[in-house]
């Protein structure tokens, strides 16, 4: 991956996001994380600034031996758009974005695979693999292999019982934090996807909207992770999650096959609907595109819009509603448009650009 700036990121796909992902178009991604606590160095609390600089600098270039194709971006080099255009391309937090104190993200593309490791987050490390689908333990398997690479050069804070130490005590163990994204349209449509988010809570997994920790389900995607990371290795926590989400998987398709044959009419109603909205809007906010976009997903996975509809060969589609879902967020639009936008003209190029992608048009963004 040849990349000098996050615009150059963004003009490319992006791996994690492959759709249909699999169970059916409802699980998007998945992703594993490490965190790691280099033994040498408090946490950062507890760190100068300058220690922080030395840490951060010491381990990118430690990263970088061991991810041959990544690509270090300081956090102090980025402008806030950049910084939030890779909070919406998930490769980054929200904290490491707002933080003011020296950090980094060394990411690698790898195939269908992202490698994102963020530099003195709220732990020293945090491994990130991200992929389509799925596909957990193949994920696991790339992160343990670049944490073992890592663990001969660093040494990591672990404890002979705990296990592995970290800033926030949830994460002691094992650290791991598995995670999947599902698409839940007819699960809340059906008025069953409190009752099933509930269950989840009862096996001591977590529910958070797509972004992780703190943010909201937006376009009715959601983030089913493991609660805790201590009393079971990694590979457990990895098939529990796995098992978990392929049965909520299950119900939501169990759900949208009562929605083709009790409520079709309602379905193409919305799904249509959708459609006209965003192929016809002069201007959209994020909001309105999520809600809408979801509808357009499910309507597609179901095969509901009739072939006179889309523009485009049926190979395409998918691939289409990936960049709907990334190319008009607010911070991608900034970047790309390469000046500042007030909502106002951000919704219009968003719309702009979705009329365009709809079409089967170029992508681009107007620029004043």
């Amino acid at each position: 991956m040849t990349l000098v700036r996050v615009a150059d990121l963004l003009n490319r796909p992006c791996p994690w996001l492959s759709s249909p992902g699999t169970e059916g178009a409802v699980v998007v991604s998945s992703r594993i994380r490490l965190a790691r606590t280099w033994a040498d160095y408090p946490f950062h609390r507890k760190l100068s600034r300058a220690r922080q600089e030395e840490l951060t600098s010491r381990l990118v270039e430690h990263l970088l031996s061991v991810i041959p194709e990544g690509v270090a971006f300081p956090m102090g080099g980025l402008d806030e758009f950049e910084r939030a255009a890779l909070v919406e391309r998930q490769v980054i937090s929200r904290e490491l974005a707002a933080a003011k104190r020296p950090g980094a993200v060394v990411l690698a593309e790898e195939r269908d695979l992202v490698v994102a490791a963020m530099v003195n987050e709220e732990d020293h490390l945090r491994l990130q693999v991200i992929g389509p689908g799925l596909n957990l333990s193949r994920l696991l398997e790339r992160a343990v292999a670049i944490d073992q690479a890592m663990e001969k050069r660093v040494p990591w804070s672990t404890h002979p019982r705990l296990g592995y130490l970290t800033a926030c005590h949830t994460n002691v163990g094992t650290a791991l934090r598995a995670s999947c994204m599902l698409h839940l349209p007819a699960l809340a449509e059906i008025g069953e996807l409190k009752q099933v988010l509930r269950a989840l809570n009862v096996l001591h997994l977590a529910v958070r909207g797509d972004h992780g920790e703190g943010s909201e389900a937006a376009g009715h995607c959601y983030q089913i992770s493991n609660a805790r990371s201590l009393g079971h290795d990694e590979g457990w926590f990895a098939v529990s999650i796995h098992e978990a989400v392929g049965r909520v998987a299950q119900a939501e398709l169990l759900a949208r096959r009562q929605m083709l044959a009790k409520a079709r009419s309602r379905l193409e109603d919305k799904v249509f609907r959708a459609w006209g909205l965003l192929s016809t809007a002069r201007r959209l906010t994020t909001e309105e595109l999520a809600g809408e976009l979801s509808w357009l997903r499910l309507g597609t996975a179901l095969d509901v819009l009739d072939q006179g509809t889309w523009a485009i060969p049926t190979d395409r589609r998918w691939r289409i509603l990936d960049q709907l879902a990334l190319l008009p967020q607010p911070a991608h639009l900034q970047v790309r448009s390469g000046t500042a936008l007030d909502a106002p003209v951000r919704d219009e190029h968003r719309a702009h650009l979705v009329r365009a992608l709809l079409a089967g048009r170029s992508p681009d963004v107007p620029r004043n």
